[in-house]
């Protein structure tokens, strides 16, 4: 398969999913007088939205940049990208759920499984490149692998920290999850800055 036909597909998914979030909010028929208090309740899942919305756009940032690394693509790389890309489309579901019950222990713990399986599937597509290098091209070097290595782990027992907080305190579930979603957006800011100023 050509890579740019797997890649064109892949961004297609990610645009549908990261617009289907938007969805989940909604306004019930209410009076004018009612508006505001309407608007006040729309909060959790406007905050879910936000959150789910910059976590699908990273995603797609870190998709790029395998892209940008490998030459050419194969059958198990084809079929982890598609469940990567299930993955991705899942994630209104958890996001819904979020909006809809907050502080609830059942919704944390699927979002915060769905994001650990994704990290786990894009993982997998770093290891595979990295243990099949007719894959991949000049941009791919072993220092970008081992960078990766740390970030995934690290990441990842965040998210499982938030599941078993998800428990007990809510909130720090919720501080966890954004901690990390800061985290990684300044950290693709930072380095797509770099990668501009290097060429």
């Amino acid at each position: 398969m050509n890579k740019s036909r797997l890649e064109a597909f892949s961004d297609g998914v990610f645009a549908i999913a990261i617009t289907i979030l938007v969805l989940n909010i909604s306004i019930e028929d209410v009076s004018y007088a009612d508006l505001s208090g309407a608007l006040i309740g729309l909060l959790p899942k406007i905050f879910s939205y936000v959150m789910s919305f910059i976590l699908i756009g990273l995603y797609w940032l870190g998709h790029h940049f395998y892209f940008e690394r490998i030459r050419q693509v194969d059958g198990n790389f084809v079929l982890m990208n598609i469940a990567l890309l299930m993955l991705i489309s899942f994630m209104p579901f958890p996001t819904f759920l979020l909006g809809k019950y907050p502080m609830g222990q059942l919704p944390l713990t699927l979002y915060g499984c769905t994001l650990i399986a994704t990290n786990a599937v894009s993982f997998l597509m770093l290891v595979y490149i990295y243990r099949n290098q007719h894959l991949a091209n000049e941009h791919f070097k072993n220092e970008f692998y081992k960078l990766q290595l740390p970030l995934f782990f690290s990441i990842n027992a965040m998210y499982a920290a938030g599941i078993a907080c998800s428990f007990f305190w809510p909130h720090i579930s919720y501080a966890i999850y954004l901690f990390v979603l800061l985290f990684a957006l300044v950290s693709f800011v930072r380095r797509m800055n770099d990668s501009v100023k290097n060429k």
